[in-house]
């Protein structure tokens, strides 16, 4: 490192690059060609084994196979792809196979007679080698070739210095455009398409990757009979948002028909089939959309002007995809300049848009949490009682005792299935507290029967504390004893 003038990391990386390229390795395990920083011990490979001296055959490597076949398959068997790969050999080299055997058995009986240690560093210095020149499946090798050669550079000439020189004078003559216009025109792109933008917008009826309904595939079809609103408006947008829709071109196609100037759209869709065409199919193909299109008395004759046709002829002496661009390109400006405004103005597009389909959005089947939630909401709304209700509630209704004394024989006709308040009946004035704690029947015991009976309602203070029994609603029954939960039992 000091000698190299070079930090610790990039001695490192530089040891890994030598270690998988073959010209160093590791003793004892060989699974990884790669630099540990833990005691590992490492060795340089011989020079008869570096990639740039020595390039190794199938003979080599089925010797090598076989002879670590032979030894103990516990602690050296083979791996899966080395079975696979010496079953293979075994039947490309079957012609010399016994030679293969010969040789693996004499370097197993001279590899025998070397200390373990001399082993060792042999065993590990054969796995690397094959290890970088046989890797396992899945792994990277460094010595793997490019699928295309090395192309050496060619030296550029007048000719091709000429040809730099008018590409750079193009370059020059070309109108610069400021940051700040293509920052403004990108942000109008992206606010006239926002709506159709189905990660920002969303899509309608729903997105079939989330509900697995493929209503929105079928309405959005290639071609279709009745388009939904969003793939009309879009249409609307630019001529060739129409053209790269087949349902718009159908459309487009119909109108113009009926406007008698469907020249241009047949015109433009033969030179569409052209170039996706066959190979085979160009040259005819080229000789019938000149016979239709552009030659004098043509069936369907397309407006063109004297030096596109003579670019176009020029062209048809070598017959390619690319014969009628020239025609294309003018052919297209006429159509954006002139049929295509006329065809956003017109009935049909009109009656195009408001026929079209207005897909809604389908609900989830699965809304788990939301019902439960509004159901706690509604609750707790019921168990939190406004105090400001109850704080000016004490009223006494003793004046109704008359009135209720009166009524009597109504009363006893209705029956109440509460008995949950029951044992809040007691004498007036006293606590509540130790009503509740007595028995309905004691205090039934303790009460006189010429006293009149009072039913006390709590009232909660303003804090949502403890309820307070000073004050309350009181209420005056009938000093006559009357049973509340069976009054057909009382006497007479």
């Amino acid at each position: 490192m000091e000698r190299l003038n070079i930090e610790e990391l990039e001695a490192v990386h530089l040891a890994n690059l030598l270690c998988q390229h073959g010209y160093f390795f590791p003793v004892g395990d060989t699974r990884s060609l790669a630099i540990r920083d833990d005691g590992s011990l490492y060795r340089f490979q011989a020079p008869y084994f570096w990639p740039s001296h020595h390039q190794p055959d199938n003979t080599d490597y089925a010797i090598y196979l076989l002879k670590k076949s032979m030894k103990n398959k516990q602690k050296h068997g083979l791996e899966d792809y080395e079975q696979e790969a010496l079953a293979r050999l075994k039947k490309l080299l079957c012609h010399k196979w016994d030679f293969i055997q010969l040789q693996a058995e004499e370097q197993a009986n001279l590899a025998k007679d070397k200390k373990k240690g001399d082993r060792l560093v042999l065993e590990s210095q054969e796995k690397s080698y094959w290890r970088v020149h046989r890797p396992p499946p899945g792994t990277v090798s460094c010595l793997e070739k490019t699928p295309l050669a090395n192309r050496k550079v060619k030296k550029k000439g007048i000719n091709d210095l000429k040809r730099e020189k008018a590409l750079l004078l193009e370059s020059l003559n070309r109108p610069k455009v400021k940051t700040c216009q293509i920052v403004e025109s990108l942000l109008n792109h992206c606010q006239e398409y926002i709506e159709f933008d189905a990660f920002v917008v969303g899509v309608l009826p729903s997105n079939p990757w989330i509900t697995e309904d493929t209503t929105l595939w079928t309405l959005n079809n290639r071609e279709v009979e009745v388009p939904t609103e969003q793939r009309v408006k879009l249409w609307a947008i630019s001529l060739e948002d129409l053209l790269n829709d087949p349902t718009g071109i159908k459309e487009f196609e119909r109108y113009l028909r009926s406007e008698y100037s469907h020249e241009n759209i047949l015109f433009w869709k033969a030179v569409q089939s052209l170039r996706r065409g066959g190979k085979s199919d160009i040259e005819k193909k080229v000789h019938d959309i000149y016979n239709e299109f552009l030659a004098p008395n043509a069936p369907c004759e397309v407006n063109l002007d004297s030096s596109t046709i003579e670019t176009v002829q020029e062209a048809m002496k070598k017959p390619s995809r690319y014969t009628f661009d020239a025609a294309l390109l003018h052919v297209y400006s006429l159509m954006e300049k002139d049929t295509y405004p006329r065809f956003l103005r017109s009935a049909h597009y009109r009656d195009l848009l408001l026929n079209s389909l207005h897909p809604a959005q389908k609900k989830k089947f699965f809304n788990f949490g939301a019902g439960m939630k509004k159901r706690m909401a509604c609750s707790g709304a019921k168990r939190r009682p406004n105090p400001s209700h109850l704080s000016g509630s004490s009223v006494d209704l003793t004046h109704m005792s008359h009135s209720l004394e009166m009524e009597e024989p109504s009363m006893s006709s209705r029956h109440s299935h509460s008995t949950s308040d029951l044992h809040d009946l007691g004498i007036p004035g006293e606590n509540l507290a130790s009503s509740r704690l007595s028995s309905p029947s004691s205090s039934r015991d303790n009460v006189p029967e010429d006293s009149p009976r009072t039913l006390q309602v709590p009232r909660l203070s303003p804090g949502g504390g403890e309820p307070e029994t000073t004050l309350g609603v009181s209420l005056t029954v009938p000093s006559r004893p009357v049973s509340v939960v069976a009054p057909w039992d009382t006497e007479g």
